[in-house]
């Protein structure tokens, strides 16, 4: 199993506390939905910024893999 990095963390954290102000909204009380909805914009980008890194990474091994073979 990966281990998992601070940000990767504070992510999970950031979903998860988003998520609880989702359903407090559904139930009657919460944040503003403006600010929900900026809060999801931001775990947004959070997660595509994670993402793109991996995928660059994953990219890297092919290149490496394709040098090794020429």
């Amino acid at each position: 199993m990966a281990k998992l990095s601070w940000i990767d963390i504070l992510l999970i954290l950031l979903g998860l506390f988003i998520a609880y102000q989702i359903i407090r909204k559904i139930i009657g009380g919460s944040w503003q939905t403006e600010s929900l909805i900026i809060a999801l914009l931001i775990f947004n980008l959070g997660l595509t910024w994670r993402l793109n890194m991996k995928f660059e990474g994953h990219m890297a091994w092919h290149k490496a893999i394709d040098r090794d073979k020429e």
